[in-house]
């Protein structure tokens, strides 16, 4: 599965599981420089931590200004 397939998943189970949307929505409410910094430190303590590559480069679209607001608009936050 491409990166970008990951992605269209992960949103996918956002909107219909709380609590992957919570943890999203939370960093999609940052604005853009913390929410980089955010994902940045989420994918390399993932790395570390052994998690799935494919979820982290999902999450790692989300420092992508356009498709974080359009990840925003897809979880139905403002």
């Amino acid at each position: 599965m491409c990166d970008s397939e990951q992605l269209v998943l992960l949103i996918r189970t956002a909107r219909e599981d709380a609590s992957v949307r919570e943890p999203l929505l939370r960093l999609l409410a940052l604005d853009d420089a913390a929410r980089v910094r955010a994902i940045e430190n989420w994918v390399k303590e993932g790395v570390a931590r052994g998690q799935s590559i494919e979820l982290l480069s999902a999450i790692a679209w989300l420092s992508d200004d356009k498709v974080a607001r359009e990840a925003r608009e897809l979880l139905g936050a403002s």
